[in-house]
């Protein structure tokens, strides 16, 4: 694989293996230093922090909540584009001034702005770990798209997918069983993770030359510039700095420090050691760890049965289409032209800007 966020000519890094060691020998634990699972660790309850607290701060209205995640977000990756603007090579920045990369970065805050509207309106609607699961039920929607367009799933992704999807329908049961948990919310956090398809795809020809932070900092900004407008369209009357004269200010800074910053940059570091499969299925575990952080630090109610039988199968189908396509890119020798090879790269590089 090409590491997307390096800059400069494109090599090879050398691939870790994907697992974690639970024996630590030295000062590496499956082949990367100990600090890098670490990092791991934190950046996993980091990501699972920001659906507990959203869903807390309820008597916010949702896309105003959105708006304000991301703009707080996009205020902290300022120092960082510069820094990333100020490295990178002169023939690349006549590139960022182009009609064409600009439609594409505009195409993909869009994309994003709907992703978090239908996940965060989503924590309104069902249950946190309903939320959760669906909206990170993306990797099976790649999937179909890489059977239908571009090659035959392998084994295990077809396993994956059927696993997944029972899953799934299992966890729809407690529709009709738990009053918390409802259709119409279900439904918004699948739609959020349909839109992450679709801000994969836009910001894919972007990331092969341009740096992480740059790609990010536009794109964070101009999503929550498109939710403040989301925002004034369903009477919210969001203003994009709102957050500044808001008495929850604390909270938001927290969020966006939490998530963006520990959470996502955090697995950013953690790709310049292992491989992108060891982030991409360290992600799937926020479902498990938001849910626990929801019922320890807010008291939000326990899964319902169907969820609890059906989650963990949804959580393991998407892990062998993650670990499927994997090893089916491994054995491509074109791999780079292959749409699954964004489960891998481009996937964890997206989520992780921001």
């Amino acid at each position: 694989f090409v590491w997307v966020g390096q800059r400069g000519p494109r090599r090879r890094p050398r691939r870790a293996e994907p697992h974690i060691a639970v024996m630590v020998i030295g000062t590496t634990i499956g082949g990367a230093p100990w600090f890098v699972w670490v990092v791991i660790f934190f950046a996993v309850i980091g990501i699972s922090f920001a659906g507990a607290l959203l869903q807390q701060l309820d008597e916010i209205p949702p896309i105003m909540r959105a708006c304000w995640r991301l703009s707080l977000t996009s205020f902290m990756l300022t120092p960082l584009a510069i820094i990333d603007y100020i490295k990178w090579k002169d023939e690349n920045k006549v590139k960022m001034r182009e009609l064409k990369t600009w439609g594409i970065i505009v195409a993909s805050a869009l994309v994003l702005a709907i992703h978090f509207a239908g996940w965060v309106a989503s924590l309104d609607l069902t249950s946190l770990a309903h939320s959760l699961l669906f909206t990170t039920s993306h990797p099976l929607l790649i999937l179909i798209g890489s059977a239908i367009f571009v090659r035959r799933p392998t084994k295990l992704e077809i396993i994956g997918a059927i696993v997944g999807l029972v899953g799934a329908g299992i966890t729809l049961i407690d529709i009709k069983d738990d009053k918390e948990v409802t259709a119409e919310g279900d439904a918004l956090a699948f739609l959020g993770a349909a839109m992450i398809v679709f801000h994969i795809a836009a910001g894919k020809t972007l990331r092969y030359w341009m740096p992480t932070f740059v790609y990010a900092f536009p794109v964070t900004f101009l999503a929550a510039a498109f939710l403040a407008i989301f925002s004034v369209m369903f009477n919210e009357g969001a203003v994009v700095f709102g957050w500044a004269t808001s008495s929850k200010v604390g909270w938001f800074v927290l969020l966006a420090f939490v998530s963006g910053i520990v959470g996502h940059t955090g697995f950013n570091f953690a790709l310049g050691y292992v491989s992108p499969i060891v982030v991409s299925i360290s992600t799937t575990l926020e479902p498990v760890v938001g849910t626990f952080l929801g019922w320890i630090l807010y008291d939000s109610s326990v899964p319902g049965l169907w969820t609890i039988l059906g989650g963990p199968l949804l959580l393991v189908g998407i892990f062998c289409v993650i670990l499927g396509s994997e090893r089916a890119i491994q054995n491509n020798n074109d791999a780079e032209h292959c749409i699954t090879n964004q489960v891998d790269e481009e996937l964890v590089q997206q989520q992780i800007a921001v």
